[in-house]
Protein backbone atom coordinates (compact mmCIF):
# COMPACT_ATOMS: atom_id res chain seq x y z
CA UNK A 1 0.00 0.00 0.00
CA UNK A 2 1.37 3.38 -1.03
CA UNK A 3 2.10 5.73 1.83
CA UNK A 4 0.02 8.91 1.91
CA UNK A 5 1.69 12.26 1.46
CA UNK A 6 1.52 14.94 4.14
CA UNK A 7 -1.11 16.86 2.17
CA UNK A 8 -3.27 13.74 1.76
CA UNK A 9 -3.02 13.03 5.47
CA UNK A 10 -4.08 16.57 6.37
CA UNK A 11 -7.01 16.40 3.94
CA UNK A 12 -8.08 13.04 5.36
CA UNK A 13 -8.15 14.42 8.90
CA UNK A 14 -9.89 17.60 7.68
CA UNK A 15 -12.56 15.58 5.88
CA UNK A 16 -13.27 13.56 9.00
CA UNK A 17 -13.51 16.67 11.18
CA UNK A 18 -15.78 18.36 8.63
CA UNK A 19 -18.20 15.41 8.50
CA UNK A 20 -18.32 15.03 12.28
CA UNK A 21 -18.88 18.76 12.80
CA UNK A 22 -21.59 19.14 10.14
CA UNK A 23 -23.48 16.07 11.35
CA UNK A 24 -23.40 17.09 15.01
CA UNK A 25 -26.85 17.85 16.42
CA UNK A 26 -25.53 20.98 18.09
CA UNK A 27 -24.34 22.38 14.76
CA UNK A 28 -27.63 21.63 13.01
CA UNK A 29 -29.78 23.06 15.81
CA UNK A 30 -27.63 26.17 16.26
CA UNK A 31 -27.61 26.91 12.52
CA UNK A 32 -31.37 26.45 12.23
CA UNK A 33 -32.05 28.71 15.23
CA UNK A 34 -29.69 31.43 13.97
CA UNK A 35 -31.16 31.42 10.45
CA UNK A 36 -34.69 31.60 11.87
CA UNK A 37 -33.65 34.44 14.20
CA UNK A 38 -32.02 36.40 11.35
CA UNK A 39 -35.01 36.03 9.03
CA UNK A 40 -37.50 36.74 11.82
CA UNK A 41 -35.54 39.77 13.00
CA UNK A 42 -35.46 41.26 9.51
CA UNK A 43 -39.22 40.75 9.16
CA UNK A 44 -39.73 42.60 12.45
CA UNK A 45 -37.49 45.44 11.27
CA UNK A 46 -39.46 45.66 8.03
CA UNK A 47 -42.97 45.63 9.46
CA UNK A 48 -42.52 46.99 12.98
CA UNK A 49 -39.67 49.40 12.35
CA UNK A 50 -41.37 51.42 9.61
CA UNK A 51 -41.21 55.21 9.62
CA UNK A 52 -43.58 56.99 12.04
CA UNK A 53 -46.67 58.61 10.56
CA UNK A 54 -48.68 61.72 11.34
CA UNK A 55 -52.21 62.29 10.07
CA UNK A 56 -53.95 65.62 10.58
CA UNK A 57 -56.75 67.61 8.99
CA UNK A 58 -57.11 71.01 7.35
CA UNK A 59 -59.89 73.23 6.04
CA UNK A 60 -59.88 75.12 2.76
CA UNK A 61 -58.27 78.21 4.31
CA UNK A 62 -55.52 76.24 6.12
CA UNK A 63 -54.37 74.00 3.28
CA UNK A 64 -51.18 75.99 2.73
CA UNK A 65 -50.24 75.81 6.41
CA UNK A 66 -50.96 72.08 6.39
CA UNK A 67 -48.76 71.44 3.35
CA UNK A 68 -45.83 73.37 4.85
CA UNK A 69 -46.27 71.40 8.09
CA UNK A 70 -46.29 68.13 6.15
CA UNK A 71 -43.06 69.04 4.38
CA UNK A 72 -41.42 69.83 7.72
CA UNK A 73 -42.48 66.49 9.20
CA UNK A 74 -41.30 64.52 6.18
CA UNK A 75 -37.90 66.21 6.38
CA UNK A 76 -37.68 64.67 9.87
CA UNK A 77 -38.44 61.17 8.57
CA UNK A 78 -42.13 61.25 9.50
CA UNK A 79 -44.70 60.25 6.88
CA UNK A 80 -47.32 63.02 6.91
CA UNK A 81 -50.85 62.75 5.56
CA UNK A 82 -53.21 65.74 5.27
CA UNK A 83 -56.96 65.09 5.12
CA UNK A 84 -59.24 67.86 3.88
CA UNK A 85 -62.53 68.74 5.59
CA UNK A 86 -65.26 71.10 4.48
CA UNK A 87 -66.29 72.29 7.95
CA UNK A 88 -64.87 72.71 11.43
CA UNK A 89 -67.55 70.42 12.87
CA UNK A 90 -66.65 67.60 10.51
CA UNK A 91 -62.96 67.96 11.28
CA UNK A 92 -63.46 68.08 15.06
CA UNK A 93 -65.62 64.96 14.87
CA UNK A 94 -62.73 63.19 13.13
CA UNK A 95 -60.37 64.36 15.89
CA UNK A 96 -62.64 63.04 18.64
CA UNK A 97 -63.07 59.75 16.78
CA UNK A 98 -59.31 59.31 16.61
CA UNK A 99 -59.17 59.39 12.81
CA UNK A 100 -56.70 62.29 12.83
CA UNK A 101 -54.29 63.72 15.41
CA UNK A 102 -55.47 67.28 15.05
CA UNK A 103 -57.31 69.83 12.90
CA UNK A 104 -55.74 73.11 11.72
CA UNK A 105 -58.27 75.94 12.09
CA UNK A 106 -57.99 79.61 11.11
CA UNK A 107 -59.75 82.35 13.07
CA UNK A 108 -59.00 85.67 11.44
CA UNK A 109 -55.21 85.81 11.23
CA UNK A 110 -54.73 83.28 14.04
CA UNK A 111 -53.99 79.58 13.51
CA UNK A 112 -55.04 76.99 16.09
CA UNK A 113 -54.65 73.25 16.35
CA UNK A 114 -57.66 71.36 17.69
CA UNK A 115 -56.68 68.08 19.37
CA UNK A 116 -58.55 65.49 21.41
CA UNK A 117 -56.49 65.21 24.62
CA UNK A 118 -52.94 66.39 23.92
CA UNK A 119 -50.91 67.58 20.95
CA UNK A 120 -48.03 65.57 19.51
CA UNK A 121 -44.89 67.70 20.12
CA UNK A 122 -43.44 67.18 16.64
CA UNK A 123 -46.75 67.94 14.94
CA UNK A 124 -47.22 71.04 17.09
CA UNK A 125 -43.71 72.29 16.30
CA UNK A 126 -44.21 71.78 12.57
CA UNK A 127 -47.57 73.59 12.53
CA UNK A 128 -46.19 76.41 14.69
CA UNK A 129 -43.43 77.02 12.16
CA UNK A 130 -45.91 76.92 9.29
CA UNK A 131 -48.24 79.33 11.12
CA UNK A 132 -45.36 81.76 11.63
CA UNK A 133 -44.64 81.70 7.91
CA UNK A 134 -48.33 82.33 7.27
CA UNK A 135 -48.26 85.28 9.68
CA UNK A 136 -45.23 86.79 7.91
CA UNK A 137 -47.04 86.45 4.61
CA UNK A 138 -50.09 88.30 5.98
CA UNK A 139 -47.92 91.09 7.41
CA UNK A 140 -46.15 91.44 4.09
CA UNK A 141 -49.50 92.01 2.44
CA UNK A 142 -50.26 94.86 4.86
CA UNK A 143 -46.86 96.57 5.27
CA UNK A 144 -44.85 95.49 2.27
CA UNK A 145 -42.64 92.46 1.85
CA UNK A 146 -39.30 94.27 2.11
CA UNK A 147 -40.02 95.78 5.54
CA UNK A 148 -41.46 92.58 6.97
CA UNK A 149 -38.64 90.44 5.58
CA UNK A 150 -35.97 92.75 7.05
CA UNK A 151 -37.58 92.73 10.51
CA UNK A 152 -38.19 88.99 10.40
CA UNK A 153 -34.59 88.25 9.44
CA UNK A 154 -33.31 90.10 12.49
CA UNK A 155 -35.27 87.88 14.88
CA UNK A 156 -35.25 84.56 13.05
CA UNK A 157 -31.87 84.22 11.34
CA UNK A 158 -29.71 81.83 13.41
CA UNK A 159 -26.06 82.53 14.07
CA UNK A 160 -23.76 80.80 11.59
CA UNK A 161 -21.81 77.81 12.92
CA UNK A 162 -18.46 76.90 11.39
CA UNK A 163 -17.45 73.33 12.34
CA UNK A 164 -13.68 72.92 12.21
CA UNK A 165 -13.59 69.15 12.78
CA UNK A 166 -16.90 67.64 11.71
CA UNK A 167 -17.53 64.24 13.33
CA UNK A 168 -18.19 61.14 11.26
CA UNK A 169 -21.93 60.67 11.06
CA UNK A 170 -23.33 57.16 10.62
CA UNK A 171 -26.84 56.47 9.39
CA UNK A 172 -29.10 53.91 11.01
CA UNK A 173 -28.49 51.26 8.36
CA UNK A 174 -24.72 51.44 8.84
CA UNK A 175 -25.10 51.13 12.61
CA UNK A 176 -27.38 48.09 12.28
CA UNK A 177 -25.22 46.32 9.69
CA UNK A 178 -22.06 47.06 11.69
CA UNK A 179 -23.60 45.48 14.79
CA UNK A 180 -24.73 42.39 12.84
CA UNK A 181 -21.30 42.05 11.20
CA UNK A 182 -19.59 42.20 14.60
CA UNK A 183 -21.96 39.67 16.13
CA UNK A 184 -21.62 37.15 13.28
CA UNK A 185 -17.82 37.38 13.33
CA UNK A 186 -17.69 37.11 17.12
CA UNK A 187 -20.01 34.10 17.05
CA UNK A 188 -18.13 32.36 14.23
CA UNK A 189 -14.58 33.00 15.45
CA UNK A 190 -15.29 32.27 19.11
CA UNK A 191 -17.46 29.24 18.34
CA UNK A 192 -14.95 27.79 15.89
CA UNK A 193 -12.04 28.28 18.25
CA UNK A 194 -13.90 26.66 21.13
CA UNK A 195 -14.85 23.69 18.94
CA UNK A 196 -11.19 23.14 18.05
CA UNK A 197 -10.05 23.36 21.68
CA UNK A 198 -12.78 20.99 22.89
CA UNK A 199 -11.94 18.53 20.11
CA UNK A 200 -8.28 18.51 21.09
CA UNK A 201 -9.08 17.87 24.75
CA UNK A 202 -11.62 15.17 23.88
CA UNK A 203 -9.10 13.24 21.77
CA UNK A 204 -6.42 13.66 24.41
CA UNK A 205 -8.60 12.57 27.33
CA UNK A 206 -9.89 9.48 25.49
CA UNK A 207 -6.36 8.48 24.40
CA UNK A 208 -7.53 8.55 20.75
CA UNK A 209 -4.71 10.96 20.01
CA UNK A 210 -2.14 8.31 20.96
CA UNK A 211 -3.50 6.00 18.26
CA UNK A 212 -3.57 8.79 15.70
CA UNK A 213 -0.03 9.95 16.46
CA UNK A 214 1.23 6.43 15.86
CA UNK A 215 0.57 6.91 12.14
CA UNK A 216 0.57 10.67 11.52
CA UNK A 217 2.59 13.63 12.72
CA UNK A 218 1.22 16.09 15.31
CA UNK A 219 1.29 19.06 12.94
CA UNK A 220 -0.73 17.08 10.38
CA UNK A 221 -3.37 16.30 13.00
CA UNK A 222 -3.42 19.95 14.08
CA UNK A 223 -3.71 21.26 10.51
CA UNK A 224 -6.43 18.78 9.60
CA UNK A 225 -8.48 19.58 12.69
CA UNK A 226 -8.21 23.35 12.17
CA UNK A 227 -9.09 23.10 8.46
CA UNK A 228 -12.00 20.68 8.95
CA UNK A 229 -13.68 22.57 11.77
CA UNK A 230 -12.89 25.83 9.96
CA UNK A 231 -14.74 24.69 6.84
CA UNK A 232 -17.72 23.70 8.98
CA UNK A 233 -17.71 27.08 10.72
CA UNK A 234 -17.32 28.85 7.37
CA UNK A 235 -20.39 27.04 6.03
CA UNK A 236 -22.34 28.16 9.10
CA UNK A 237 -21.27 31.80 8.83
CA UNK A 238 -21.88 31.79 5.06
CA UNK A 239 -25.38 30.43 5.71
CA UNK A 240 -26.08 33.28 8.13
CA UNK A 241 -24.72 35.89 5.70
CA UNK A 242 -26.72 34.53 2.76
CA UNK A 243 -29.89 34.37 4.85
CA UNK A 244 -29.42 37.99 5.98
CA UNK A 245 -28.52 39.41 2.54
CA UNK A 246 -31.25 37.55 0.62
CA UNK A 247 -33.98 38.31 3.18
CA UNK A 248 -33.04 41.99 3.55
CA UNK A 249 -32.92 42.42 -0.23
CA UNK A 250 -36.22 40.61 -0.79
CA UNK A 251 -37.97 42.76 1.82
CA UNK A 252 -36.59 45.95 0.27
CA UNK A 253 -34.71 46.89 3.44
CA UNK A 254 -31.48 47.49 1.51
CA UNK A 255 -32.90 49.76 -1.22
CA UNK A 256 -31.93 52.95 0.61
CA UNK A 257 -28.56 51.70 1.88
CA UNK A 258 -25.58 53.88 1.02
CA UNK A 259 -23.41 50.77 0.56
CA UNK A 260 -23.50 47.41 -1.20
CA UNK A 261 -24.77 44.83 1.28
CA UNK A 262 -23.48 41.91 -0.83
CA UNK A 263 -19.90 43.20 -0.71
CA UNK A 264 -20.20 43.56 3.07
CA UNK A 265 -21.19 39.89 3.20
CA UNK A 266 -18.14 38.87 1.16
CA UNK A 267 -15.84 40.83 3.47
CA UNK A 268 -17.41 39.13 6.48
CA UNK A 269 -16.39 35.74 5.08
CA UNK A 270 -12.85 36.93 4.27
CA UNK A 271 -12.34 38.36 7.73
CA UNK A 272 -13.86 35.27 9.33
CA UNK A 273 -11.25 33.07 7.66
CA UNK A 274 -8.42 35.28 8.92
CA UNK A 275 -9.84 35.58 12.43
CA UNK A 276 -10.67 31.89 12.66
CA UNK A 277 -7.18 30.77 11.64
CA UNK A 278 -5.58 33.14 14.15
CA UNK A 279 -7.72 31.98 17.06
CA UNK A 280 -8.16 28.32 16.10
CA UNK A 281 -4.40 27.79 16.17
CA UNK A 282 -4.16 29.45 19.59
CA UNK A 283 -7.14 27.53 21.01
CA UNK A 284 -5.78 24.23 19.67
CA UNK A 285 -2.32 24.81 21.15
CA UNK A 286 -3.67 25.82 24.55
CA UNK A 287 -6.19 22.98 24.52
CA UNK A 288 -3.30 20.52 24.22
CA UNK A 289 -2.03 21.65 27.63
CA UNK A 290 -4.89 19.98 29.54
CA UNK A 291 -6.46 16.52 29.57
CA UNK A 292 -9.90 17.37 30.98
CA UNK A 293 -12.69 19.57 29.65
CA UNK A 294 -13.06 21.01 33.16
CA UNK A 295 -9.56 22.50 32.96
CA UNK A 296 -9.99 23.99 29.49
CA UNK A 297 -11.33 27.33 30.72
CA UNK A 298 -8.20 28.03 32.73
CA UNK A 299 -5.88 27.89 29.71
CA UNK A 300 -8.00 29.66 27.09
CA UNK A 301 -9.00 32.63 29.25
CA UNK A 302 -6.63 35.05 27.47
CA UNK A 303 -7.79 34.39 23.87
CA UNK A 304 -11.39 34.41 25.07
CA UNK A 305 -10.85 37.86 26.57
CA UNK A 306 -9.21 39.10 23.35
CA UNK A 307 -12.22 38.05 21.28
CA UNK A 308 -14.60 39.72 23.72
CA UNK A 309 -12.49 42.91 23.79
CA UNK A 310 -12.47 43.03 19.99
CA UNK A 311 -16.24 42.63 19.93
CA UNK A 312 -16.81 45.32 22.56
CA UNK A 313 -14.56 47.80 20.75
CA UNK A 314 -16.38 47.08 17.50
CA UNK A 315 -19.95 47.44 18.74
CA UNK A 316 -19.52 49.88 21.66
CA UNK A 317 -16.64 52.23 20.85
CA UNK A 318 -16.57 52.23 17.03
CA UNK A 319 -20.19 53.44 16.52
CA UNK A 320 -19.52 56.59 18.55
CA UNK A 321 -15.88 57.17 17.58
CA UNK A 322 -14.98 55.10 14.49
CA UNK A 323 -11.77 57.09 13.95
CA UNK A 324 -10.61 57.15 17.58
CA UNK A 325 -7.09 55.98 18.42
CA UNK A 326 -8.18 52.79 20.19
CA UNK A 327 -10.40 51.77 17.28
CA UNK A 328 -7.67 52.47 14.73
CA UNK A 329 -5.10 50.47 16.71
CA UNK A 330 -7.55 47.58 17.12
CA UNK A 331 -8.12 47.66 13.35
CA UNK A 332 -4.53 46.54 12.74
CA UNK A 333 -3.74 44.23 15.67
CA UNK A 334 -4.30 40.71 14.24
CA UNK A 335 -6.13 39.54 17.37
CA UNK A 336 -8.78 42.29 17.13
CA UNK A 337 -8.75 43.40 13.48
CA UNK A 338 -10.90 40.49 12.19
CA UNK A 339 -13.83 41.94 14.11
CA UNK A 340 -13.07 45.67 14.34
CA UNK A 341 -11.91 46.38 10.76
CA UNK A 342 -14.98 44.87 9.00
CA UNK A 343 -17.21 46.88 11.33
CA UNK A 344 -15.35 50.07 10.35
CA UNK A 345 -15.71 49.03 6.71
CA UNK A 346 -19.47 48.66 7.18
CA UNK A 347 -19.48 52.17 8.65
CA UNK A 348 -17.68 53.43 5.54
CA UNK A 349 -14.78 54.95 7.49
CA UNK A 350 -12.05 52.43 6.57
CA UNK A 351 -10.19 53.16 3.34
CA UNK A 352 -9.07 50.42 0.94
CA UNK A 353 -5.35 50.83 1.85
CA UNK A 354 -6.24 50.48 5.55
CA UNK A 355 -8.20 47.29 4.91
CA UNK A 356 -5.44 45.82 2.74
CA UNK A 357 -2.81 46.67 5.36
CA UNK A 358 -4.84 44.96 8.10
CA UNK A 359 -5.34 41.87 5.92
CA UNK A 360 -1.62 41.79 5.16
CA UNK A 361 -0.73 41.90 8.85
CA UNK A 362 -3.18 39.09 9.53
CA UNK A 363 -1.80 36.92 6.73
CA UNK A 364 1.77 37.43 7.97
CA UNK A 365 0.73 36.56 11.53
CA UNK A 366 -0.91 33.24 10.62
CA UNK A 367 2.26 31.34 9.55
CA UNK A 368 4.12 32.67 12.60
CA UNK A 369 1.32 31.43 14.84
CA UNK A 370 1.28 28.13 12.97
CA UNK A 371 4.96 27.57 13.76
CA UNK A 372 4.60 28.53 17.42
CA UNK A 373 1.27 26.79 18.07
CA UNK A 374 2.34 23.62 16.25
CA UNK A 375 5.31 23.36 18.63
CA UNK A 376 3.10 23.85 21.70
CA UNK A 377 0.51 21.41 20.37
CA UNK A 378 3.08 18.77 19.42
CA UNK A 379 4.75 18.82 22.83
CA UNK A 380 1.52 19.12 24.79
CA UNK A 381 -0.75 16.63 23.06
CA UNK A 382 1.65 13.73 23.75
CA UNK A 383 1.47 14.22 27.52
CA UNK A 384 -1.49 13.18 29.60
CA UNK A 385 -2.39 13.73 33.21
CA UNK A 386 -1.84 17.03 34.97
CA UNK A 387 -2.00 20.42 33.30
CA UNK A 388 1.17 21.27 31.38
CA UNK A 389 2.85 24.63 31.83
CA UNK A 390 3.19 26.72 28.70
CA UNK A 391 6.95 27.15 29.16
CA UNK A 392 7.38 23.36 29.34
CA UNK A 393 5.38 22.86 26.15
CA UNK A 394 7.56 25.40 24.38
CA UNK A 395 10.68 23.38 25.08
CA UNK A 396 11.86 21.09 22.30
CA UNK A 397 10.77 17.49 22.51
Amino acid sequence: MQKMTAAQTVLLVAGRELKVSLRAKGTIITTAIMVAAIIGGLFLIKFLGSAPTSTFGALDDTQEVAQISAQTLESQGIEAQVISYTSVEEGRAAVEAGDIEGLIVRTGNDITLDVNESADPQLLTAITGAAQQDGVKNLATQYGSEVVTAVTDVFTNPIAVNVLNPPTELDGSQMAVGFIVGFLLYLGIFGGGMAVAQGVVEEKSSRVVEILLASIKPWQLLAGKVIGIGLSSLIQVATYVIAAVVTATALGITKDFSFDIASVGVWVLIWFLIGYLVYALIFAALGALVSRQEDLGTVIMLPMMLVVIAYLIGVSVAPNAPDSLIVQIASYVPFTSPIVMPIRSAYGVASTPEVMAAIGIGLVTIPLLLWLCAKIYSNGVRRSGAKIKLKDALKAS
